[in-house]
């Protein structure tokens, strides 16, 4: 993942879904360490699209477990949707 993106999706967690990031890595389970819910994932799907450009379908972001397969699927898309 680019460092512009890791930053983009730190700041969503921190900012969006007001979660301390200076406790997550790349294998923080998204609902049992970092505490996402229901709304959370909501909340998450739509910053993602608004501020990187991805969109991702709630099967997409539910297939998730961990912030580092959060990270490989906005990557995957964000690789799709660029011009060729």
């Amino acid at each position: 993942m680019s460092t512009a993106l890791v930053g983009d999706l730190e700041q969503i967690l921190r900012e969006d879904l007001a979660i301390d990031t200076s406790r997550i890595s790349r294998e923080s389970r998204l609902i049992d360490d970092v505490g996402l819910d229901s709304v959370g994932f909501a909340v998450g799907m739509v910053a993602i699209e608004e501020k990187l450009g991805v969109v991702l379908d709630e099967e997409e972001l539910l297939s998730c477990n961990t912030v580092g397969d959060l990270a490989d699927i906005i990557t995957a898309k964000a690789g799709q949707q660029l011009p060729a």
